[in-house]
């Protein structure tokens, strides 16, 4: 029988991947509901464009990185990260002789759990949630499975999820970028391990290119988040020597620094029979620096600090809101409701519960779920819409 295409490319993934512990396309374990096999492409780099076409991860290009300002063309969105990330893991995976097509489909998908206004918005909707039921938590690592695995409509099929192969469902719920870790390994192999058993982040991830990407994820923003505050903040201290002197000064630099470290340091015969990826002692202690630099002269910045408090008032409204609206209406699961005579913040509640959730769902979903999912998805310009809605009285008459 004549091969296909995807066939071909697979057959020659072997002369490519070199690296302990690679991941072949044709070694993957799978999917949540078995498909044919794409002609084509082979299953990683099918999962990439699910991802990348997703309306989860456009929903990216107006989600806050660091800095919330809509009107700036130059700041980064959620979306340039990811992009960003992507594009570095391909580099990293090709030089280590790991799969590319894996490392860039999770980096394509792994923030994809994350709400609106950065990390605030992280905190902020665990709060919120907690003050209900304080075994809930919600961390953008474990809610981007959920994204992915329930809430993503795949057009081409009406279903609800998008059918991802395990092995990237697991770098999305792996990736914990916030970990400052010299070196990261795979966690040993687990045939058919439930990845939705996960309930908090730092697990190691099952591939070794989901180790690229975790790494890969406080490399593209560490620098980046530098050059965006001398954007936003005014005078930022300069980067002190013992961080500039190793890493350099500039994003491209230290971005360049820490990669070709990475590269060198995961290929060292010992490292590498062991499927460790990481960064020399040196570099690894200049990486820590410059991460508590960002921390106390950019995260904890008054002006960051004034936007949370801001943000978190727009997501409590909207929080209440449609907790109140929710539990008002229980003669069905998810209420009645008049799409002509409700108000916009109602109509657009009930447009979501009917727009993500089938008539088949299987898990009993609470209204307390309903309002995390609806506030993760949502985009910065959104919220301040269903903000504004409920916090200006429309014109009379």
């Amino acid at each position: 029988m004549k091969k296909t295409i995807r066939e071909k490319i697979e057959g020659k993934e072997s002369g490519l991947l070199t690296y302990p512990l690679h991941t072949k396309s044709s070694g993957s374990l799978g999917r949540m509901r078995k498909e044919e096999e794409d002609p084509i492409r082979p299953c990683f780099e099918r999962d990439a464009h699910r991802i990348l076409y997703s309306t989860a991860f456009r929903r990216l290009r107006y989600k806050t990185q660091v800095f919330f300002n809509p009107e700036h063309d130059h700041l980064s969105t959620r979306v340039d990260h990811s992009l960003f990330v992507a594009s570095i893991s391909r580099t990293v995976a090709r030089a280590l002789g790991v799969n590319t097509d894996l490392a860039y489909a999770i980096a394509l998908g792994h923030d994809v759990g994350h709400g609106p206004f950065g990390h605030a918005g992280e905190k902020i909707i665990q709060n919120l949630a907690k003050k209900i039921d304080k075994r809930f938590s919600f961390q953008h690592e474990i809610h981007g499975l959920r994204v992915v695995d329930k809430l993503t409509l795949r057009q081409s099929t009406g279903e609800h999820g998008l059918n991802l192969t395990y092995e990237v469902r697991d770098g999305i719920v792996c990736h914990c970028g916030e970990e400052t870790q010299q070196y990261i390994f795979p966690r040993q192999k687990e045939e058919n391990f439930d990845l939705s058993k996960i309930k908090d982040r730092g697990k190691k991830p099952y591939t070794v290119e989901a180790c690229v990407v975790r790494m890969i994820d406080r490399i593209a923003y560490v620098g980046r988040d530098v050059e965006d505050a001398k954007l936003v903040l005014k005078r930022l201290p300069q980067l002190p020597g013992s961080i500039t002197n190793v890493l350099g000064s500039s994003n491209r630099v230290i971005i360049n620094t820490l990669v070709n470290n990475l590269i060198n340091e995961s290929n060292k015969r010992n490292n590498k029979k062991k499927g460790k990826i990481g960064f020399s002692d040196e570099v690894f202690a200049a990486l820590k620096k410059l991460y508590q630099y960002n921390m106390e002269n950019i995260y904890k910045h008054s002006k960051i600090q004034d936007y949370t408090e801001k943000a978190e008032g727009i997501m409590r409204k909207i929080f209440e809101h449609a907790r109140n609206e929710l539990d008002s209406k229980s003669s069905t699961k998810y209420g009645i409701w008049d799409e002509n005579k409700d108000t916009i913040p109602v109509q657009r509640l009930h447009k979501f519960i009917k727009g993500t959730y089938n008539e088949d769902v299987k898990e009993e979903i609470s209204n307390d779920q309903i309002i995390v999912d609806y506030l993760s998805l949502m985009t910065d310009r959104f919220a301040l819409r269903m903000f504004e809605h409920l916090a200006i009285p429309e014109p009379v008459g």
